[in-house]
């Protein structure tokens, strides 16, 4: 399969001049950080098409739009609910898209996990997306290997896929020490400049493991220095607890757990010498790709489409894992 753009995948629908309806919202407001403005930054820019994102109450305007027959294109992310309340919003959303899909509206569907990180409601979730992937007249993956599994998850002709690559981050580069300097004074900590520093970036979420990363980081006495940067995703608050408990006994473990902001996002970057993950289930990442934009180097699994980067070190259990940080640490007091 070779890449191709957003453009051209609406063109091969015959969509030209006309909107496009994202869902869910675009958050403009952070344009070095939201995945969907980068996506879509392109396509906002020129006057091809109009862009316009939808929250959950705005779904009846694609209906609508196509029912007074205007040109449109319905372009959805994320078809998922792992709560009541949220559920309670799929029997809301999915109507509209039936009737979307009834009217002759066409459809594009970016398949961003194979099943919900949260573990819920697997069977439902599994009949939705077989059923998205039915309707759909292009479904969007963001490599080669996460295609192959979309292919094989949800039984989905494979001339229905396509591959558009995953937005680039942009990367405000700032210097190590000017970096340390100011988390330090930022969040009052004493992140030491002399020793090796490794970042932990992302929500703190259940399939990412990170309280498995600290605890590996104890138990081979590693001299390693550990910032953990990024919201606690909703639902895994059990997980953000014990990263906390796990922070506040270790002085070499550096906790932000809320919302970065993204003019803080460079600094993170800046002061650390290697980027840790360690996810359990994913197809893609945006953290990952975060990181390779701010040139880190990058431990991560050897998973899905992690498989597909070339310049990260890719470990397939603990001992490699342990293997490759010890390697990292050697590195930054050999440099």
């Amino acid at each position: 399969m070779k890449n191709q753009s957003l453009s051209d995948i609406y063109s091969s629908l015959g969509i030209m001049n006309a909107t496009v309806y994202v869902v869910p919202k675009i958050r403009a407001d952070f344009p070095a950080s939201d995945y969907l403005y980068l996506l879509y930054e392109q396509l906002i820019k020129d006057d091809k098409y109009h862009i316009k994102s939808l929250s959950i109450f705005g779904h009846f305007r694609f209906v609508l739009s196509l029912f007074f027959q205007q040109k449109c294109l319905l372009h959805y992310h994320w078809v998922e609910f792992q709560g009541i309340k949220s559920f309670l919003g799929m029997l809301y959303k999915l109507p509209c898209i039936y009737l979307f899909n009834l009217l002759g509206g066409k459809i594009v569907w970016t398949v961003h996990n194979l099943e919900p990180h949260g573990g819920k409601f697997l069977k439902t979730h599994l009949r939705i997306h077989k059923w998205m992937g039915k309707i759909s007249d292009v479904v969007l993956a963001h490599s080669e290997t996460a295609a192959e599994l979309v292919i094989s998850k949800f039984d989905i002709d494979k001339e229905k896929v396509k591959i558009v690559p995953h937005p680039k981050f942009p990367a405000a580069f700032i210097n190590r020490e000017q970096s340390v300097n100011f988390l330090n004074s930022t969040f009052h900590w004493n992140i030491n400049p002399a020793r090796p520093i490794a970042l932990i970036m992302g929500n703190i979420a259940e399939y990412k493991k990170v309280d498995h990363l600290l605890e590996l980081v104890e138990k081979y006495d590693l001299d390693l220095q550990v910032i953990v940067a990024g919201s606690v995703k909703k639902g895994d608050e059990k997980m953000a607890t014990r990263v906390e408990k796990l922070a506040s006994s270790n002085p070499d473990y550096y906790l932000n757990a809320q919302f970065i902001e993204e003019e803080h996002i460079p600094y993170f970057f800046g002061a650390s010498d290697f980027c840790l993950f360690n996810f359990d289930k994913i197809l893609t990442s945006g953290s990952v790709e975060m990181a390779l934009s701010y040139k880190k180097d990058v431990i991560a699994p050897r998973i899905s489409s992690l498989k597909e980067l070339d310049q990260a070190f890719l470990f397939s259990n603990k001992k490699e894992l342990v293997t490759l940080i010890r390697s990292s640490i050697f590195t930054f007091y050999n440099e």
